[in-house]
């Protein structure tokens, strides 16, 4: 299996549009967003330039296509855990630590282990710079979870009264 992240483009967003509408991934991603080109447009073009705004501030954010033998798959973006407000406080966790958000968006790579082994190479491969890689699927994402479990993350500090578990894995340096 050849994974390899290519940096999002424009020439992306109708692979997006796709994706972001398939129920296997609007069940975990943007459920109250109904997609379109020009949403797509304007939420994602200043993704293509490794930037979104957060409160007026440009933060940095690194989007990604990932590939698995030269076809498109999925979608996968790093960011600082900390530049983005959140409705649960980042508190107990570690300063250094990089955040990420993935899906696979075609069907066929859904439940063949392909999710962990690309979130693994991905993090090794692009969040270096941190020492901790964060995750915070819902609690009923019980796919994401086992995927995450499987790229070397562990259950973090509890959050009994959110609908999220938190997981780290610490990243070699």
């Amino acid at each position: 299996m050849n994974l390899v992240f290519k940096t999002l483009s424009k020439m992306d967003f109708k692979l997006l549009l796709k994706w972001l509408e398939e129920p296997h991934v609007k069940a975990w991603w943007d459920q109250d967003t109904h997609w379109t080109s020009d949403l797509i447009y304007k939420k994602y073009l200043s993704y293509t330039k490794g930037y979104t705004l957060e409160n007026g501030t440009m933060k940095a954010i690194h989007a990604y296509i990932m590939y698995m033998n030269d076809g498109p798959i999925g979608y996968i973006q790093l960011y600082n855990a900390y530049d983005f407000t959140r409705s649960v406080p980042l508190i107990g966790l570690p300063q250094s630590l990089a955040a990420f958000d993935v899906f696979i968006g075609e069907k066929q790579f859904l439940n063949r282990g392909i999710g962990a082994k690309a979130i693994a190479h991905f993090l090794d491969e692009y969040a270096h710079a941190y020492a901790y890689a964060f995750a915070d699927p819902e609690r009923t994402n019980i796919s994401a979870i086992r995927a995450y479990k499987k790229a070397g993350f562990k259950e973090a500090v509890p959050q009994p009264s959110a609908q999220e578990i938190w997981l780290l894995r610490a990243m070699s340096k």
